[in-house]
């Protein structure tokens, strides 16, 4: 049976030696060296610094890469192991990101320390449990526990109070501030500490206020730490580069949130501005002789006669390589339907119209809501197409990171289109007055945020309509062919589709026509 941990002279001794320096902990007891794989970074150092100060407040905006995941694991041993009836509380948006990230490196940790010859007998005081950590025989009073809370019952996560009580807030940037209050406002006792940590995706909430008007800069008591992956020995070039890649550049939002630590200044609240709408009417066709194009027929169905419209896009589709990256360009050809007084019946027929025109394109619908009736008709009659479902999460795990959902990823990727200049339009479509001013309406007007992973996410179109802005039918109809994991099938030549033929050319073969008559 083991001693009781506060009567041992070695823990004593091992709280002398490390209650008031983290990094000679994560040196000697973890061995966090270069020789054993992992030194302790100068990041991770300048967090030490500012957490074992008594009373301290931490909040660290942060990119991918910098160890704060592997710092939460040391910090929990360190505050757990040296301070006597000890209590951590980790909390975050949603309980399982604790379990799999914090407590795996709480863990590893652990496992570190009792390989460690000279200290590994701390590690046999140390029970780990699914939500709770603490030393034998103190179960209840000794102890790190994770809890979370619902914005609506705050006050889940109250009721620990004590001389060594610490919180820790992992992606701080979405816990609601309600919760946020409640946890801060338990450290009432002197010495009582509280970390924040996030990537920086909002701009507004008791996070973001750490880092501005509750700042040390500004008078107040948090210590704010930005985390750069650019600067972290962790982050390898290679992934940097894939960063800006996804991203575009060092200054898009994306990049600033997820590797920079910064947060982002928005050039709005919208996806495109005015200036890029512009830009993308002078943009010259994007596809180019060669290419193996193919043809895309996206349909996006209104909700009701005479109220939203329906749509039926034509778009040239292909996929270029462009250093090392697959990019999409779009060509949208036409727009044979944009009505909001089509019914079914005159859906169907129109659809069927524009693929005998463009055999072998992809036809693409929204089969929820009002598009059910048309899906389900067209499947009757044996008519292929590919559905959206563009509220679901994407299929590819490293689109999972960065996008809430299909739509979102679709309605990014076509913004970056048109911002590279990989997006075009015919001038046939040019000529339709009423697409182009709803079309400019549209476009101009996508609000999107981030939320508390960081993510893309585009506004729910009940929240746009509560912002007055009117479902973007057209656009969807263009985002579509933007979606994961919608192809196409190469064709060989425009001659094959009778494409490139413009309202003029075909007033001059009426011309022509009318000419021949005549001279008989």
């Amino acid at each position: 049976m083991l001693d009781d941990l506060m009567l041992l002279p070695e823990w004593r001794e091992v709280c002398q030696r490390y209650r008031y320096d983290i990094t000679r902990f994560a040196v000697e007891a973890l061995d966090m060296t270069i020789q054993a794989g992992q030194a302790v970074t100068w990041q991770q150092e300048l967090l030490f610094k500012s957490i074992v100060v008594p009373g301290s407040r931490t909040s660290v905006a942060s990119g991918h890469g910098t160890g704060k995941s592997r710092s939460a694991g040391i910090i929990a041993l360190w505050h757990l192991l040296f301070y006597p009836e000890s209590v951590m509380l980790f909390t975050a948006p949603q309980i399982g990101q604790l379990r799999t990230v914090v407590w795996k490196e709480i863990n590893i940790c652990l496992q570190r320390l009792r390989n460690n010859k000279a200290l590994g007998w701390l590690a046999d005081y140390v029970v780990v449990l699914a939500e709770k950590i603490y030393i034998k025989g103190f179960k209840d009073t000794w102890f790190v526990f994770a809890k979370t809370a619902p914005k609506h019952q705050p006050t889940n996560i109250a009721g620990q109070h004590g001389d060594h009580y610490m919180v820790w807030a992992d992606e701080a940037c979405g816990i609601d501030d309600a919760v946020m209050e409640v946890a801060i406002g338990a450290l009432t006792h002197e010495n009582n500490r509280a970390v924040l940590t996030s990537q920086p995706a909002k701009n507004t909430g008791f996070f973001y206020d750490t880092h501005h008007k509750l700042s040390h800069h500004n008078g107040g008591k948090w210590t704010a730490l930005e985390f750069n992956g650019e600067m972290s020995p962790i982050v390898s070039k290679d992934k940097l580069i894939e960063a800006l890649y996804q991203y575009g550049s060092r200054n898009s939002p994306g990049y600033l949130i997820r590797i920079r630590g910064k947060f982002p200044e928005l050039k709005g609240e919208y996806l495109l501005t005015r200036t890029d709408y512009e830009n993308m009417k002078q943009q010259p066709c994007v596809i180019e002789e060669g290419d193996k194009w193919g043809i895309i027929v996206a349909v996006d169905v209104g909700g009701d006669v005479g109220r939203d419209s329906s749509v039926i896009s034509v778009m040239q589709v292909v996929d270029k390589m462009i250093k090392g990256r697959i990019e999409r360009h779009v060509h949208l050809l036409d727009i044979p339907l944009f009505s909001n007084r089509a019914n079914i019946n005159t859906l169907k027929a129109k659809i069927n119209d524009v693929m005998s025109d463009y055999p072998g394109a992809t036809l693409v619908i929204d089969p929820l809501g009002a598009g059910m009736g048309l899906t389900q008709s067209l499947k009757a009659d044996g008519v292929y197409f590919d559905e959206v479902h563009w509220g679901s999460p994407c299929f590819n795990n490293t689109l999972k990171r960065y996008y809430m959902n299909k739509r979102s990823h679709a309605y990014v990727s076509m913004a970056k289109a048109v911002e590279k200049g990989y997006f075009s339009v015919s001038d046939k479509v040019k000529k339709m007055y009423q697409v182009m001013t709803n079309l400019e309406e549209q476009m101009t007007r996508l609000p999107y945020y981030f939320d508390e992973k960081a993510r893309w996410c585009m506004m729910s179109k009940k929240d746009m309509l509560k912002k007055g802005i009117k479902s973007p039918d057209i656009a969807d109809t263009i985002a579509f062919g933007f979606m994961e994991n919608i192809s196409y099938a190469p064709v060989e030549s425009y001659e094959d589709l009778n494409i490139g033929s413009t309202e003029s050319d075909e007033l001059d073969l009426l011309k022509q026509a009318a000419d021949e008559l005549l001279g008989e």
